[in-house]
């Protein structure tokens, strides 16, 4: 008797569990529903958000290929006019502001991808070209404060260069510092300490020693270091 009520007591409490969660779900119903209905958007949304990224970007990498084009379309010799056959550019300054309308228009149109980010960064590089030094400038520090630092970089070396044509030499130095103590995949340590000690030259030719001595220690066997002891050596780098 004793082990038939133990028996019966575990059957009625499973009755009990059954008889609750079966309530419960009757009476949790619509938000259960509505719940798997919000996953169900939510995964859409991000397949969908995930297509048209690799669209866009897809689109965008045409269009920067295309302006890359112009930004590097040979120029017709001097009083040539164009022709089917020679479309070349005047001048560079030409070649430049006709890149710089193709960059501008892809950065502003692609603007969160990664080949919009470039395009702005090569829009400052192209005003550069076309002589536009105050447009350089700005596009060029819109770029360099992109969370991409890859691309951050590159326009960072573009200003700096930019600051030693224009006699802000202060600013390059600055800039090339902050590079070489911040390398990234496209602009590492001993190029910031190149385009550095390359300042240093004229300026400051100790500076430039000891630091075209560091590359040497630290970069032994590199094309980095040849540079280096070449410009010790007083020689022409190969």
């Amino acid at each position: 008797m004793q082990g038939y009520t133990r028996r019966q007591l575990k059957e009625d409490k499973f009755a009990q569990t059954a008889q609750g969660a079966a309530q419960w779900t009757a009476s949790h119903q619509r938000p259960v529903v509505v719940g798997i209905v919000v996953v169900v958007v939510a995964v859409l949304a991000v397949a969908g958000f995930i297509a048209w990224q690799s669209r866009n970007s897809e689109q965008a990498n045409i269009a920067l290929s295309a302006a890359m084009r112009t930004f590097n379309m040979p120029l017709r010799p001097t009083g040539a006019p164009a022709s089917d056959t020679n479309a070349g550019f005047a001048s560079v300054a030409d070649r430049g502001r006709a890149a710089e309308k193709e960059f501008a228009a892809l950065a502003d149109k692609y603007s969160f991808s990664k080949p919009g980010k470039i395009a702005r960064y090569m829009e400052g590089v192209a005003a550069m070209q076309a002589g536009d030094n105050a447009a350089a400038e700005q596009q060029l520090k819109t770029a360099a404060g992109f969370s991409d630092k890859d691309v951050a970089s590159l326009a960072q070396v573009a200003l700096a260069n930019l600051y030693r044509t224009t006699n802000r030499q202060p600013d390059a130095i600055r800039i090339f510092k902050d590079l070489a103590d911040h390398p990234t995949n496209t602009v590492p340590k001993t190029q910031a300490q190149l385009e550095l000690a390359s300042m240093y030259e004229t300026t400051d030719p100790q500076q430039a020693t000891a630091l075209y001595q560091q590359i040497q220690k630290e970069n032994p066997q590199t094309p980095a270091a040849q540079l280096a002891n070449a410009k010790l050596s007083g020689a022409k780098p190969e």
